[in-house]
């Protein structure tokens, strides 16, 4: 079985949530849990100098309290009892190469790392370049997490689109649903699936006119469509009407209210295939919802994602 990759937070007295909620997911899972960290320090690097035995020692020493620190974490954690556990502490400079060749050698399902926002004011997530490299280059799903502490039943909203393949549980909404499936099992929670109703402009719509499909016209009209549409996908998926959650507006700001609004939940996008240079990157309606959550957020990855990272 493929192993739950956990990144740590590189502060070493920092609570390390990602850790928390990682080791629930592989517990539900039945996973192997892989926990890295870089202990690189320029600041020690250069409170040494060019001294190699000093160096060696620094490391030595390094490692030994980054190792202490995950078994006191461990300790702690009734997540982490009956699961196979290694750590993977390294000292590198380079720490995005580092991040990749640990990633590929490992060759996880899942990867697990805090983005929090709070400390800089910020409701939500915080994507730094290193959680978008993951997002659209890591090889599996990644789950980028805050410091909201889990309930007993934390509930899993899927993002599908009900315009694709007719209604009908394939492609990319297969994937996404799938995914988000196997998580709420593994949380023993419930699985919601939501499409946000975008209204168009009233003005293209008159300029437009018969050009417009009549379940268009106006909003109860759209409206009504598109939640039979969910509602159908709901059905392929084997969820009954209550899981059905249809929100409107821009879809970036009705899933963040909505996130918000709820309490700790775990958002799920999916990605999608934008041709061979670019690889598989989230879409342009995606990559706002991502930047937006407020709260957990998995992107999971279609089934014909290949990483740029070899």
């Amino acid at each position: 079985m493929q192993s739950v990759f956990i990144m740590l937070d590189e502060q070493l007295k920092a609570s390390q949530p990602a850790l928390e909620k990682g080791l629930r997911l592989a517990r539900g899972l039945g996973a192997p849990v892989t926990i890295y960290v870089n202990g690189y320090s320029a600041a020690l690097l250069r409170s040494i100098g060019t001294d190699e035995s000093r160096l060696a020692g620094a490391q030595y020493a390094v490692r030994h309290a980054w190792q202490s620190r995950i078994d006191t974490l461990l300790a702690d954690l009734v997540e982490q009892q009956d699961l196979a556990v290694q750590s993977d502490i390294v000292w590198e400079q380079d720490s995005e190469t580092a991040m990749r060749n640990a990633i590929m050698a490992a060759n996880p399902q899942l990867v697990v790392i805090h983005s929090d926002g709070r400390d800089r004011g910020i409701k939500g997530l915080v994507l730094t370049p290193r959680h978008w490299q993951l997002i659209r280059k890591a090889p599996c799903d990644v789950l980028c997490v805050d410091e909201v502490t889990w309930p007993d039943e934390l509930p899993v909203l899927a993002a599908v689109d009900p315009d694709h393949d007719g209604g009908e549980l394939l492609g990319l909404n297969a994937t996404i649903v799938r995914q988000a499936r196997q998580y709420s099992d593994a949380l023993d929670s419930d699985l919601r699936l939501s499409y946000v109703v975008e209204h168009p402009d009233e003005s293209l719509v008159l300029i437009a006119g018969e050009a417009i499909p009549s379940y268009i016209s106006n909003p109860d009209s759209l409206r009504e469509y598109y939640a039979g549409r969910l509602g159908e996908l709901c059905r392929n998926a084997g969820l009954d009407e209550q899981a059905r959650v249809l929100l409107e507006g821009r879809p970036a700001d009705a899933l963040a209210e909505y996130q918000q609004r709820q309490g700790p939940l775990l958002l799920v996008l999916g990605t999608v295939h934008r041709g061979p240079v670019r690889r598989m990157l989230l879409g342009s309606t995606a990559e706002k919802i991502a930047g937006s959550a407020r709260g957990d957020l998995l992107v999971v990855k279609d089934t014909d994602f290949d990483t740029p990272w070899g």
